[in-house]
């Protein structure tokens, strides 16, 4: 289907502008290929390599389904703490899922890790907004990836079996 709508898109392209804006479209694409190529092929790597190097029964334990606030309080602080972009969360996350974690604490890992990443607070909001407005969200946004891994333990709970019909995790 993506690639439907990308021929499609190319056709219409092609048809309004002509060929070399289509080829000029083509360069940038090869050019965003071979700047995120890397990275996309390390976060596989990555992930590859923590689900080898995990362990299970640690995950299972401090990260399962049953552990709760505490399992949620955890999976929140790696959230916080964790630095990079999604090609080192989205790995870890798929990790942590293949080795016991729970979805409830998993989605509250990748909410903290979007709402309250202390590398990007750091670098980014606190060098261009006032310290008071960057307390005011990070205030108003702690307690969202907590509500988001209860809701989603509500939902796993209620549709069994769902997670494995929705994503490709085994």
């Amino acid at each position: 289907m993506v690639l439907g709508v990308t021929f499609a898109s190319g056709l219409a392209v092609f048809h309004r502008d002509g060929a070399g804006r289509v080829l000029e479209i083509l360069g940038s694409g090869v050019d965003l290929i071979t700047s995120i190529g890397p990275k996309v092929l390390a976060a596989v790597l990555l992930a590859a390599w923590l689900r080898l190097l995990l362990p299970k029964d640690k995950i299972s334990k401090h990260f399962g389904g049953h552990q709760g606030l505490k399992g949620m309080s955890l999976a929140v602080l790696v959230g916080v703490i964790l630095p990079g972009g999604p090609m080192t969360a989205f790995p870890l996350a798929v990790a942590f899922y293949e080795a016991g974690a729970g979805f409830g604490v998993l989605v509250a890992f990748v909410s903290s890790w979007l709402l309250l990443g202390a590398n990007r607070t750091i670098v980014w909001k606190m060098a261009f907004f006032d310290y008071s407005l960057v307390g005011l969200r990070y205030g108003l946004c702690l307690p969202v990836p907590f509500l988001f891994g209860w809701g989603a333990q509500v939902f796993e709970r209620r549709c069994p079996g769902l997670l494995a019909r929705i994503t490709r995790w085994p």
